[in-house]
């Protein structure tokens, strides 16, 4: 990624965990990034059923050195990932983090502020139940769910992908023609 599209992204994140912290309308806590241990700023917070609940927002895909033109394409990932430990401190112990509730939402850097909203309502729904989830601001395709996790694209977001993966050197006919299938299977 170049350094400017980190500062970009960086400055992005902050604003996102803010506004989705008041959002939420409970007490976050926004870990900030080590970049000596490769760890990405997270969310977290507590729900109602005193579960852990966290978020990460990153790059899906970005400029960089030896692709400057690829398009900084952004994911939200919500509960996801077993690397994050419950909070330990306070001899409370180990706390239970929310498996009933975990997705991918891959969108434009344009999209993530708006989308804030559609999470917090998101979030507090069933998301076993896909057909219950509220409308989005924008158009999303949702990808047959991998297990328990669900990957929803917006169009834009899907379409920049798509595009870069055209226009980018070395990538095989083959391996275009199967994301293609793979991008029409997700949209119906």
């Amino acid at each position: 990624m170049t350094p400017e599209t980190a500062r970009d992204l960086s400055t992005l994140r902050s604003k996102f965990y803010h506004l989705l912290g008041a959002k939420l309308d409970v007490a976050v806590t926004i870990a900030r990034e080590k970049s000596y241990a490769s760890t990405l700023p997270k969310v977290s917070w507590t729900d109602q059923q005193q579960r852990l609940n966290y978020l990460c927002l990153y790059a899906y895909s970005a400029p960089d050195i030896l692709v400057p033109d690829r398009p900084l394409v952004l994911r939200i990932g919500v509960n996801l990932g077993a690397e994050f430990m419950a909070n330990t401190k306070g001899g409370r112990g180990m706390r239970r983090y929310n498996q009933d509730c975990q997705f991918y939402l891959t969108l434009m850097p344009e999209e993530v502020l708006d989308a804030v909203p559609w999470l917090v309502v998101a979030m507090h729904r069933h998301m076993q139940d896909w057909q219950t989830r509220p409308m989005a601001p924008y158009g999303l395709a949702s990808s047959q769910p991998l297990g328990a996790v669900t990957s929803m694209w917006t169009q834009a977001a899907r379409q920049q992908v798509y595009r870069s993966l055209q226009a980018t050197e070395g990538v095989g006919l083959d391996y275009t023609a199967m994301v293609a299938v793979a991008d029409k299977a997700c949209m119906s």
